[in-house]
């Protein structure tokens, strides 16, 4: 008899790429754009964060295959950020944690795309 595989190490795998306080916000904000953008085009509308953590979660996202650095060899040089396939696929995926989160942890509104829903008090 074969025993049905582990889910909770497939769980665990795939929130280590998404946990941390800023990479939902990175990921969201590089969808939302729709282009590829620079560094400080992305730190800018990522609040709160600082350069160096804001560097170190982009490495992570990178080294997860989530977000492209493209460094872009003209005169002057410069960097741009964009998602991968593997970044787009995560978007259904957060958009779902974000219901979730709505309907069974806050009251408060939440915005995870560019429309601002108001959870009904009556699911809270």
């Amino acid at each position: 008899m074969r025993k049905a595989p582990r889910t909770d190490r497939a769980i665990d795998a795939a929130m280590s790429v998404i946990e941390g306080r800023w990479k939902t916000s990175i990921i969201f904000t590089l969808a939302s754009h729709g282009a590829p953008m620079r560094f400080n085009q992305l730190i800018g509308k990522v609040d709160g964060i600082s350069p160096r953590i804001f560097t170190l979660q982009l490495k992570e996202l990178e080294a997860d295959g989530i977000i492209f650095r493209n460094v872009r060899s003209t005169s002057p040089k410069f960097v741009e950020y964009s998602l991968t396939e593997r970044g787009e696929s995560l978007l259904p995926i957060l958009e779902e944690l974000a219901d979730w989160g709505m309907k069974y942890l806050s009251g408060e509104t939440i915005a995870f795309s560019e429309t601002v829903v108001e959870p009904d008090k009556a699911d809270v």
